[in-house]
């Protein structure tokens, strides 16, 4: 089962760790996705709810990838619940291996664009800010952003290792940040421990479970646990969401889809697809411009 679990330490150092293997399994299987292209996402999506931080006020984030490779932007979202859902431009993409069994996921996302962050609270305004991508390879290019755009001197590391098969081995990450009163040798320390543990995707191959990696990390340090939660790729989309969509569309749009006998929509962020028939279609259209009428 999926997890991510938060802890503190005395020193002033915060750590996000979530093992991510089943949700990352379930995106590709959905979106068919190539081993860069699970990569990518895995790692995007690990990030995004290692991000999403403030579970005491319920926050979201969104992530836009935007390096101008092959993959196309990467698209994602993570919410309070540490549910995410995601899906890249362009799913099937392959480009050649970094070097014997190892992806080249900075190739294919690409590093001449931007990361885009937008943040929701129930308490306060959206708020979005973008900071240059630095290499493709997702957990460098967060923690650029979260240095200059948020001020947070951070450590990302994120993993997915794709069987040969392409199906999901394992994948996960952990988010370290330094609090205002973080003295420089738990910094230190800590910087220390991250360059002995090696790749997160080797510890977690060893270690499915990620069992040790928090201790590991936090070797010297005095910390405590403050938060467990399941992890699931979940979307938000449903029947009742695409027909209130279907009902605002121009008449001339509308017309067009009664044309035929059934119409498909799919949702991009979950490849969920959604069948309505004529007669349904015509039902739809048909209760919007009745409660049309009744708004004027």
């Amino acid at each position: 089962m999926d997890f991510i679990r938060r802890y503190t330490t005395k020193e002033g150092v915060r750590l996000a760790f979530a093992v991510t293997t089943d949700t990352v399994e379930e995106a590709r299987v959905r979106h068919d996705l190539s081993p860069v292209a699970t990569a990518a996402l895995g790692r995007t999506m690990t990030g995004a709810l290692l991000m999403a931080g403030d579970f005491k006020n319920e926050e979201n984030v969104s992530l836009r990838l935007n390096g101008k490779g092959s993959l196309g932007v990467v698209h994602v979202d993570a919410f309070s619940d540490n549910t995410v859902r995601g899906y890249v431009d362009n799913p099937h993409v392959e480009v050649p291996l970094k070097y014997a069994g190892k992806l080249d996921v900075g190739a294919a996302v690409g590093n001449d664009g931007e990361v885009q962050v937008t943040r929701f609270t129930k308490l306060r305004q959206d708020y979005t800010s973008q900071s240059p991508m630095q290499t493709g390879e997702v957990a460098e290019d967060l923690a650029y952003y979260l240095y200059t755009s948020e001020q947070i001197p951070a450590t990302i590391s994120l993993g997915v290792l794709v069987n040969t098969d392409q199906t999901t081995l394992a994948a996960g990450g952990f988010l370290v940040q330094a609090l205002p009163d973080a003295t420089d040798e738990a910094l230190a320390q800590v910087e220390a421990n991250i360059n002995e543990l090696g790749p997160i995707s080797a510890y977690l191959e060893a270690h499915p479970d990620g069992k040790g990696l928090v201790e590991k990390v936090l070797a010297g340090l005095t910390f405590e646990q403050v938060y467990e939660g399941d992890v699931a790729f979940k979307c938000t989309c449903s029947r009742e969401r695409f027909e209130q969509i279907l009902a605002t569309l121009q008449p001339a749009d509308k017309e067009e889809l009664l044309e035929d006998e059934t119409t498909e929509l799919v949702c991009h962020y979950c490849n969920e697809k959604y069948q309505f028939s004529r007669d349904e279609l015509k039902q739809i259209f048909d209760e919007a411009s009745r409660n049309d009428g009744v708004a004027h």
